[in-house]
């Protein structure tokens, strides 16, 4: 009985909590990379309000 309540501890507190850090982490090295791509692309370009 105590393996299942832990199982089910982990199945509702656990994984969501993995997919969360996993997905801020993601973000993190994904937006580090594309950072300097964005900025060399945007190199040049005045920046408007009208557009």
């Amino acid at each position: 009985m105590t393996g299942v309540v832990i199982f089910i501890i982990i199945m509702v507190v656990g994984i969501p909590m993995a997919v969360m850090f996993g997905g801020a982490i993601w973000s993190a090295v994904f937006g580090m990379f594309t950072e300097n791509d964005a900025d060399d692309r945007a190199e040049g370009t005045p920046y408007s309000l009208d557009s």
